[in-house]
């Protein structure tokens, strides 16, 4: 063929036929040891991918359950929380009710001491009062006898006092 003229020798050709045969080959080659790897590879990832969704599915149903759990305890707490709530409404009622009663009695017992101590009181009044009008009592009747008494009266009286003195030393 002449020079300068564009089209595919046959060299070219020989060499295109040669490159495709070698790649050919090389692929049968490749296909040959690299079939079971990449089979092994693509059949654990797709077991490796299946276990990993079926431990996701199992994580999922664990997490619906305590999801469901958590549910019921928020629930439970709820009415727990209700009833502590009347626990210790019921408590401060009675606590109300105990220092009420408590206080009654304080009362009660404040009033029987004030009675108490009003009656002593009274009682010492009247003691005091009584002292008082005896002590006046002979006051009064000393100045009666003082006025009355003559000189004569109080000898005999001297000497009766003397005489019972005596009386009672000689017993």
């Amino acid at each position: 063929m002449a020079e300068g003229v564009h089209g595919i020798t046959a060299s070219q050709i020989k060499n295109l036929i040669w490159w495709t045969v070698n790649f050919l080959a090389l692929i049968i080659i490749l296909y040959k040891l690299l079939k079971k790897p990449i089979v092994n590879f693509f059949v654990s990832r797709q077991e490796k991918l299946k276990k990993e969704y079926e431990e996701l599915l199992a994580k999922k149903r664990v997490a619906e359950a305590k999801y469901v759990e958590l549910q019921e305890k928020v629930k439970n707490l709820k009415e727990e929380a209700e009833a502590i709530y009347r626990s210790y409404v019921e408590q401060g009622l009675k606590e109300r009710d105990k220092i009420l009663e408590e206080a009654r009695l304080q009362v009660e017992r404040i009033k029987e001491q004030t009675q108490l101590f009003i009656a002593q009181e009274m009682e010492k009044a009247k003691q005091s009062l009584r002292l008082e009008l005896a002590e006046e009592a002979v006051k009064l009747a000393e100045e009666i006898l003082r006025q009355r008494i003559t000189p004569e009266d109080q000898r005999i009286l001297f000497q009766e006092f003397v005489e019972n003195i005596k009386g009672r030393m000689m017993h």
